[in-house]
């Protein structure tokens, strides 16, 4: 097979007037429940575990990594090559294991994580991302033969990955939010969207949901939305219920709450313009 293989790749790069036909493309997808979705551990809680289930219909192999990522203001993730100012990544300062597991179709494995903090660690929050990812051959099977000469397909097996953020926080850290007034818009017409900025100030990050009130009517709703450090701004657009139509001059409420808290940490209200 690898034989096979290699002349075939020979054969892409040397051949001349040769057509790369349009390849078929085989997502493997991770079919992988994974839970908690967000791990934190601080100097009291050092310990930690996550639970990941094989949901597919056959036996799979999963690679566990961990891997650094960076938040954009628009709260996408890219991958970091060059650290910036005020970066720190978890995975200098987080031991776990297994790195890798072999699943039965509704088999379990519970991937245990400890948070080691050397003496001279310098206080902050460190994160990373566990990345899981299934093992797949390059290539599920060889293309079937063609009789169109001078002409080579290819199976791409596109290999899709679960991550979840890992972060550790070593001192006494605080953290606190605003919400922009002058940041709000409203816009869209057959759905309108709800977007503003949110600012985070202090030495961890901060993790919520959020929600819009028109008096008593909760009219918009976010879950999950967070600001990693060292990021201190993140542009958040809801979608408002379509049963809750908002207009020019309607005073809204914008309201932030760390979860597990019952206590807001931001809040504005303002008119619409």
């Amino acid at each position: 097979m690898k034989l096979l293989l290699a002349k075939w790749a020979a054969m892409v790069i040397t051949a001349t007037n040769v057509i790369i036909g349009t390849p078929t493309v085989t997502v493997v997808a991770a079919d992988l429940m994974v839970y908690p979705t967000r791990v934190v551990m601080t100097d009291k809680q050092r310990a930690a575990q996550v639970d990941i289930i094989n949901a597919g219909e056959s036996q799979a192999t999963y690679k566990i990594i961990m891997v650094r990522r960076r938040m954009t203001d628009t709260g996408d993730f890219q991958e970091v090559t060059t650290p910036e100012k005020g970066e720190r990544f978890a995975d200098e300062v987080v031991k776990y294991s297994p790195r890798q597991v072999t699943l039965l179709p509704g088999g379990g494995q519970t991937v245990r994580i400890l948070f080691k903090a050397p003496p001279d660690l310098e206080a902050g929050e460190y994160r990373s991302h566990l990345l899981f990812t299934r093992s797949a051959p390059a290539i599920a099977k060889l293309p079937e033969k063609d009789d169109e000469p001078g002409v080579i397909k290819m199976n791409i097996v596109a290999n899709v990955g679960v991550s979840i953020p890992v972060i550790a926080r070593h001192g006494d850290l605080q953290a606190g939010a605003s919400i922009d007034p002058w940041s709000v818009t409203l816009s869209g017409e057959k759905q309108q969207v709800l977007s503003f900025t949110m600012l985070r100030s202090g030495t961890r990050s901060v993790y919520g949901d959020v929600a819009v009130y028109r008096g008593q009517e909760k009219v918009a709703e976010g879950k999950g939305f967070a600001i990693y450090t060292p990021n201190t701004v993140r542009k958040v657009s809801l979608v408002v219920s379509e049963n809750s139509r908002l207009r020019s001059g309607d005073a809204v409420r914008l309201v932030f709450t760390e979860r597990n808290e019952k206590k807001p940490l931001a809040e504005t209200a303002v008119v619409l313009p």
